[in-house]
């Protein structure tokens, strides 16, 4: 961690609409090794991809409600869809290639098994390529290989104890492979090591520095520091992999650097942030000074 920083607000783009770099909805964001970024603008069923300045690229449909993506070294992209209760990947071009779930009677994929989910809310990719999906409603995180096998999971449903989650939204890596995970409805952040042990975790429920109302999407910068997205106080807080409370940005409103419902956050090597705000319909950038 570095002594101290800022946040600048830089630019935003899109608005409310169904044409190409218009969103309805925006809801997960991710950057690939490009310096790409890719939204699931979840409302119009699609993923819009958009160069680092936010010029639309292309889009694909996706046959639900996309709710986050990951892309891998190779382009392939991965959507964690909570209407199908699947995760589809689809290849550089937005042509579908396989799901990750397991089909169950009457065509639902929801299901409490291994390698099952119920409203899975994010994905991610660990250094070693192993995909980590966050399996909201069965209140755990499940990791899978990279030919779609599973491997493990952890977390249970419950509140005020370590692994404990109640509907988790989203997950982080830090430089050491620690897992950090935002347990939404619990109001709080949860630190886990590379194997799912519990590590310790941060925040209560609240608007004062460090606390939350339904924190969702979280990333960590290259000097990890921990960007947590506090949905109902409209803002994003910070803080150190010990969980203390650094500094905060946003505000509630429409104008230039205020969120309305942000949703996810994904932050380039660089330190340009991207943020979802989804009540505005668009997405704001912003930079680690």
């Amino acid at each position: 961690m570095v002594d101290s920083f800022s946040i600048k607000y830089l630019s935003c783009f899109g608005k409310t609409g169904r044409g190409d770099g218009e969103f309805y909805v925006p809801r997960g964001i991710t950057i690939d090794a490009l310096g790409n970024v890719y939204v699931a603008d979840l409302g119009n069923m699609r993923i819009q991809k958009f160069d680092s300045q936010g010029r639309f690229l292309m889009k694909f449909r996706v046959d639900g409600l996309p709710n986050a993506m990951a892309v891998d070294k190779n382009g392939s992209i991965y959507v964690a869809d909570v209407r199908k209760d699947c995760v589809h990947k689809f290849d550089a071009l937005g042509h579908l290639l396989m799901k990750y779930g397991k089909q169950r009677r009457f065509g639902s994929w929801r299901g409490s098994g291994d390698g099952e989910f119920d409203k899975p809310r994010s994905v991610h990719f660990d250094a070693v390529g192993n995909l980590y999906v966050v399996d909201s409603s069965n209140h755990r995180v499940q990791k899978f290989d990279t030919e779609g096998r599973f491997l493990s999971k952890f977390g249970r449903k419950g509140k005020n104890g370590g692994g404990l989650f109640n509907e988790p939204h989203d997950l982080a890596f830090d430089g050491k492979g620690c897992i950090y995970v935002t347990d939404t409805l619990n109001h709080v952040v949860q630190k886990f090591d590379q194997t799912g042990n519990f590590l310790l975790k941060f925040g209560r429920e609240g608007k004062k520095d460090g606390e939350f109302q339904e924190p969702d999407g979280i990333a960590t910068d290259k000097n990890e520091n921990i960007f947590v997205v506090d949905v109902r106080n409209d803002r994003i807080q910070v803080f150190n992999s010990e969980g203390d409370f650094l500094l905060k940005f946003g505000g509630s409103g429409k104008g230039a650097g205020q969120l309305r419902f942000p949703h996810s956050i994904a932050i380039s090597e660089p330190g340009e942030i991207y943020i979802t705000d989804r009540g505005n319909n668009r997405v704001q950038k912003f930079s680690i000074c």
